[in-house]
């Protein structure tokens, strides 16, 4: 796998870049790091560039400080091997399935016991941190509590609350936010020569994230989203046939079911914005405005709010082995309520 990257092809998130290169300029770098904030955002590509540029050994000179500057040469045989996905001193953990097992952790213990071979430190970056098991968790831990002197341990989570506290406690935080829109519609434009009504359709369906709307094709993006929303109109609301059914459509996985849940933030935001600010320049579904606007006169403020209140806490709290259909099956029943003027047959009212 190709690592190819470095902080300068990074796409916003200036302040955490201004953190780990503070670091690196003090020769200040923690042991252990949390790096958290939403999915595909650029957490990942940000880990490899920190240790790229950590373990670079011909970096820039600096002529303001008279030092080497905190970035990574791209030249030099470690940066050629991070590149390239071959370095020798740094390990790369993604979960096996649905889980990181204790083994992964195992083998990282292992290669952290032996000192670097190319820079001065070993680097270990551990993707999706959120899914160690309850064993992997308890073994990482005994590392964090007595880590090598030579290592760095980078921990990439969307869900940093699904970590144990312990191990939370023992890294240094560093969130991170999506890339704006005034930064990533010209990136968009210049990197995927799309025009630019697809660029401002893709960065707001993909929610700023931009792993997805790097890749992601707009057409995709916008099926996807109708597909949700079909479940949310009205006659399928009231009906329990089809309201008990597009759980299981929707909420297959842990990935679809945040994939959906997300579409309908994005909607009740643009029914809320109906509401009050009628300006479909503002909405992120433009291009479905007069169905929002159907929505906004519907829907009263406070019944959004409890919707929004209500996701916002199920996707906090919601672990991986939840049941993804009863969590869908809930925020559907809450927006029947809002949208549904009579009790649907065979449902009792609340």
């Amino acid at each position: 796998m190709s690592l190819e990257t470095s902080f300068e092809m990074i796409l916003g998130h200036a302040h955490p870049k201004a953190i780990l290169k503070a670091a690196l300029a003090s020769g200040r770098v923690a042991h252990a790091y949390v790096f958290h904030g939403e999915a595909h955002i650029g957490k990942f590509m940000t880990a490899v560039a920190f240790a790229k540029t950590g373990l670079c050994a011909d970096p820039p000179f600096d002529q303001s400080s008279g030092r080497p500057a905190p970035t990574s040469c791209n030249c030099c045989r470690s940066c050629r091997a991070i590149d390239s996905g071959s370095h020798p001193d740094i390990r790369l953990i993604r979960p096996d399935g649905a889980q990181i097992k204790i083994d992964q952790i195992r083998e990282v213990q292992d290669a952290l016991s032996y000192k670097s071979l190319i820079g001065t430190r070993k680097w270990c970056v551990i993707d999706d941190a959120d899914a160690l098991n309850p064993e992997a968790a308890n073994r990482f831990l005994k590392t964090l509590e007595e880590p090598p002197d030579h290592s760095v341990l980078i921990l990439i989570t969307a869900r940093p609350q699904a970590l144990l506290p312990t191990i939370r406690s023992r890294c240094h935080a560093v969130r991170f936010h999506p890339p704006s829109q005034q930064d990533l519609l010209p990136w968009l434009q210049k990197h995927r020569a799309i025009a630019p009504t697809e660029a401002q359709l893709l960065a707001a369906l993909s929610l700023g994230r931009i792993g997805i709307a790097a890749e992601a094709d707009p057409a995709v993006l916008r099926r996807e989203r109708d597909r949700v929303l079909e479940a949310l109109a009205p006659e399928r609301l009231g009906n329990p046939s089809d309201l008990f059914n597009e759980p299981e459509d929707l909420a297959a996985t842990q990935e679809q079911l945040s994939k959906t849940l997300d579409t309908i933030e994005i909607w009740l935001r643009d029914v809320l914005i109906g509401r009050h600010l009628p300006e479909p320049s503002l909405l992120i579904n433009q291009d479905i405005h007069d169905r929002i606007s159907a929505w906004s006169r519907t829907v009263s403020t406070d019944q959004i709010l409890e919707a929004l209140t209500l996701i916002h806490l199920l996707k906090r709290a919601a672990p991986r082995n939840i049941n993804h259909a009863l969590v869908l099956e809930t925020v559907l029943l809450e927006l029947r309520d809002a949208v549904v003027r009579e009790p649907a047959p065979g449902l009792k009212p609340n």
